[in-house]
């Protein structure tokens, strides 16, 4: 399952045993906990391929490891538990601070995490068109996922007993998830959105799903979602907050994004989105001093409808989730405080119903005209296809292969899927074995769990043309073992590794054991997989 956690991954480099026991049982998220190096480092570079974030608490202060954590991208905030005295100033920018006592590092790890949990959700925004000025499907999901799916049952229980197989081996999670079971009822929903009292299911699994569009967990959560959706009303005329705010930080990169598409754009953010009426509170949330990667301080100036939906917390307002927005301006001037900090401005209009309901209309109609279902769409957004993905596929479905290598050679930033896909069709199609070779190479620097082992298995086979049968069956070996170590078997693919690795030994005239492996692979395919295959038999008897 996709999204597993709250997308930020709490991670400890304790080489000398130095952490007390309590900083590693007192948090809510668990705590990957390392005491060699080389195996922490990869364990957060994994985390960056998942798109979460880290922050790392450490008792080091060697300062040629902090500089190795400090040029980790993934990492956002590091917290020093040591009686040493260090200077913070001098020390890399990520540091968040040097703690003797546990109780201080726990109170600012705490705040750090709250914070960082409000800048992922400001981090959520999706415009409505893509770059090229198309619809980003993206934008639309909610809309698409609450009016257009069918309402698959989803309980109490069904959550709760998917969720202790998600988090087996964490009994403090599962202590949640108990109270969870025992206790939740509907109508007194909105307290548990309280991460201190209840951190499951929302704040622990929900959040992050309903950033990443895990329609999995979100069809497991879809009953909590509803009687969350019911308690958001409509603003009613004469309150007191039609004016809102939310402070945060930004990178400079998505402030750009906001200024350029000011006044031709709609923005959602892709979570229920936390405001307060008090402009001064918002600012001073902005406003507040942080040591990481660079951020710039935003102030979001929200103007609601009288039919924007929402809900109260205490001084809190919650925004229906993906609420639709009109950008009106991006401002960046000094700050109101003693410090002056610079601080950006971004006003933005929720849509009034009407408006609402014309805009998702007209995307409809828009998808409609180009052949496109709402089941084509949901899967698309599931499988992120983008536009030139699908437009590649479909030549390639008319053995089109020339204009299908184009379209693929002109994807920016391509994932896993893409290079691979490209890489089979350069070797099957075009026979382009170095540049088939180079796309699944991307591939593997890119691939994380069975993602990689499919990969391998597409290096083996370019591997095979290229005649390398050395590095054929390195990476094939590798496949196997991997497929070989998972809880599920799965049998055609272990058979798949087992015949590459016999021709890859019958090619170097290991015949014996080129023997042995696709009489392995033929006792697979002719007793374990259902329905059987004869051609696949077949090719282990011609093997």
């Amino acid at each position: 399952m996709a999204s597993k956690s709250s997308g930020i991954r709490l991670v400890a480099f304790d080489q000398q045993q130095k952490l007390p026991t309590l900083i590693r049982n007192a948090t809510i998220e668990p705590i990957e906990l390392f005491e060699e190096l080389s195996s922490c480092i990869s364990f957060i570079e994994q985390q960056s391929k998942e798109n979460k974030v880290v922050i790392l608490i450490t008792t080091t202060l060697e300062e040629n490891i902090l500089q190795t954590f400090e040029s980790l991208t993934v990492i956002e905030a590091i917290l020093i538990s040591s009686t040493t005295v260090a200077d913070v100033d001098i020390l890399p920018s990520k540091v968040i601070g040097v703690y003797s006592q546990t109780e201080t590092l726990l109170r600012s790890l705490s705040e750090t995490l709250d914070a960082k949990e409000l800048q992922i959700n400001a981090n959520s925004i999706v415009f409505n068109h893509n770059t090229d000025g198309t619809d980003n499907l993206a934008f639309y999901f909610y809309y698409l996922w609450q009016n257009h799916t069918e309402d698959q049952k989803s309980t109490k229980k069904i959550l709760a007993d998917q969720a202790r197989l998600i988090y087996q081996s964490n009994n403090q999670i599962k202590t949640y998830i108990q109270q969870f079971e025992t206790s939740y009822k509907p109508n007194e929903v909105l307290t548990w959105l309280d991460k201190q009292r209840h951190p499951f299911p929302y704040h622990i699994l929900i959040s992050n799903a309903l950033r990443s569009h895990s329609q999995e967990l979100l069809s497991l959560s879809r009953f909590f979602l509803d009687d969350l959706m019911k308690k958001m009303k409509p603003l009613s005329t004469g309150t007191n907050y039609k004016q809102v705010y939310f402070g945060t930080k930004l990178s400079i990169n998505l402030i750009d994004q906001l200024e350029q598409k000011s006044k031709t754009d709609i923005i959602t953010f892709q979570c229920f989105l936390p405001v307060i009426s008090s402009r001064t509170n918002a600012l001073t949330e902005a406003t507040r001093p942080y040591r990481g990667q660079k951020m710039n301080n935003v102030l979001f100036k929200i103007r609601m409808t009288n039919n924007t939906l929402c809900a109260t917390l205490g001084e809190m307002i919650l925004i229906d989730m993906a609420t639709p927005f009109q950008i009106l301006c991006v401002t960046r001037s000094a700050g109101t405080t003693s410090s002056q900090q610079l601080l950006t401005i971004i006003k933005l209009m929720a849509l009034s119903q009407d408006d609402r309901e014309q805009l998702f209309e007209q995307f409809i109609q828009r998808q409609t005209k180009l052949g496109k279902t709402i089941d084509d769409l949901l899967q698309r957004i599931d499988s992120d296809i983008s536009d030139d993905e699908a437009l590649a596929d479909e030549n390639i479905e008319r053995s089109e292969w020339s204009q299908a290598a184009t379209i693929f050679a002109r994807i920016i930033n391509p994932n896993v899927r893409v290079l691979n896909k490209y890489g089979c069709l350069l070797r099957e199609h075009l026979n382009n074995l170095s540049g088939a070779l180079e796309c699944h190479q991307q591939a593997l620097l890119k691939a994380t769990d069975r993602e990689q082992a499919e990969t391998l298995i597409y290096l083996g086979l370019v591997h095979k043309s290229m005649k390398q049968h050395a590095e054929a069956f390195d990476v094939y070996s590798r496949a196997l073992q991997w497929f070989e170590n998972e809880t599920k078997r799965e049998p055609v693919m272990i058979a798949r590794c087992l015949i590459g690795l016999g021709n890859a030994q019958w090619a170097r005239r290991q015949l014996t054991e080129a023997l042995d492996y696709a009489e392995r692979a033929l006792a697979i395919r002719e007793h374990e997989i259902k329905p059987k295959n004869d051609f696949d038999i077949a090719a282990c008897l011609g093997n």
